[in-house]
C-alpha cells in the first residue's frame, strides 16, 4: 500500500511538471509577439514625431546663409578694377631711335619710330609704309597696352598709331618692341626720352624684355649715331660666338685644310667701351629701362 501511494505521488508530480512545461511553451510565443508589437509601435511613433519635426529643421536649413556662388564673368565684373586716368583731347606724340640689322648688307642701321595717340576707337595701328612685317605689328599692340598699364592711362577711346622711319624698305622682327613701349610711355606721360640712350629688345605682355639678334651690329650703329648708353636684354651683355680656325696639313702634293669653330665669349660692355666709349647695360624689364630714359 505504501508503494502504491508513493507511485501515485510521483505520477502526480510528473503531470504537474509537464503542465508547467506546456504552459511555458504556450506563454513564450505570446511574450515574443507582444515584445515585437511593442517595438513596432515605438518605431512608428518615433518616425511620426520625426516627420512632424522635419519641416522645422528643413526651414531652419533654408534660413541658414549659403555661400555666394556666381558665374565667372559676373565675379570678374564684381572684382575691383584699377582706375585709369583719362587723357587730354589733343594728340600726344613721341619719337625714339630704333636699331636694326639691314637684310641686304647685314650691317647695323638706325631708324626712328614715332607714336601718335589721338582720339579714336581704341585701335592700335601701324603705318605700313615702309612695309611692316606681322611680328612687328604684334609688338606694337603689346607695346601700346603695356605702356597704358604702366602709366595707368586709359587708351580705350584713343587710337595709337606707330610710324617707322627706316633706312631699308622692310621693317621686320620684334626687336623694336621695347623701344616702341618706351616711346609710348613718353607720349602718354608727356616726357622727352634722353637722346643719348638707345635700346634693343622684344617686349612681353608682362613688361619683360626678351632676347634679340645682331647685338654687335646694333651696338656699332648706335655708337656711330652718338649713343652713350646702349641697353640690351639682361643676359646678352655677354655673347658667345664661334670663331673660325683653319688647320693646314700637307700630304704629298696636296694640302688638306681642316676648319674648326672655337667658342669665344665677348663682353659687350668691354667691347663698346673700348671701341667707342659707349656703355652697354643689361635690363630685364621696361621699368628698368624707363629709369635710364627718364632719370
Amino acid at each position: 500500500m505504501a508503494r502504491l501511494i508513493a507511485s501515485r505521488k510521483q505520477g502526480d508530480e510528473k503531470k504537474e511538471a509537464n503542465a508547467e512545461r506546456s504552459v511555458a511553451s504556450v506563454v513564450s510565443p505570446k511574450i515574443f509577439l507582444a515584445a515585437l508589437l511593442a517595438v513596432f509601435i515605438l518605431g512608428f511613433g518615433f518616425g511620426f514625431v520625426s516627420m512632424l519635426a522635419s519641416p522645422q529643421s528643413q526651414q531652419q536649413q533654408l534660413q541658414q546663409p549659403s555661400p555666394t556662388v556666381c558665374p565667372k564673368t559676373e565675379c570678374l565684373a564684381a572684382s575691383p578694377v584699377p582706375s585709369f586716368a583719362s587723357l587730354p583731347e589733343q594728340t600726344l606724340s613721341s619719337t625714339l631711335r630704333v636699331l636694326a640689322v639691314r637684310s641686304d648688307t647685314g650691317a647695323g642701321a638706325v631708324g626712328n619710330v614715332t607714336v601718335e595717340i589721338r582720339p579714336g576707337k581704341g585701335r592700335v595701328l601701324v603705318n605700313t609704309n615702309p612695309f611692316v612685317e606681322t611680328d612687328t605689328q604684334q609688338s606694337a599692340d603689346t607695346a601700346a597696352h603695356y605702356a597704358a598699364a604702366f602709366t595707368k592711362k586709359s587708351i580705350a577711346d584713343r587710337d595709337v598709331i606707330y610710324s617707322f622711319d627706316s633706312p631699308g624698305q622692310l621693317v621686320g622682327g620684334p626687336s623694336a618692341g621695347a623701344a616702341m613701349t618706351i616711346a609710348t610711355i613718353a607720349a602718354l606721360e608727356g616726357k622727352t626720352p634722353k637722346r643719348d640712350v638707345a635700346m634693343t629688345g622684344t617686349i612681353d605682355s608682362d613688361g619683360k624684355i626678351g632676347f634679340i639678334g645682331g647685338v654687335i651690329e646694333k651696338a656699332d650703329a648706335a655708337a656711330a649715331d652718338g649713343v652713350k648708353l646702349f641697353l640690351v636684354p639682361k643676359g646678352q651683355e655677354i655673347l658667345q660666338y664661334y670663331r673660325e680656325q683653319d688647320e693646314q696639313q700637307k700630304q704629298g702634293r696636296f694640302t688638306i685644310v681642316r676648319r674648326y669653330y672655337i667658342p669665344v665669349q665677348l663682353d659687350v660692355n668691354n667691347y663698346t667701351t673700348g671701341e667707342y666709349g659707349m656703355t652697354t647695360r643689361g635690363v630685364a624689364t621696361i621699368a628698368e629701362a624707363a629709369k635710364a630714359f627718364f632719370p
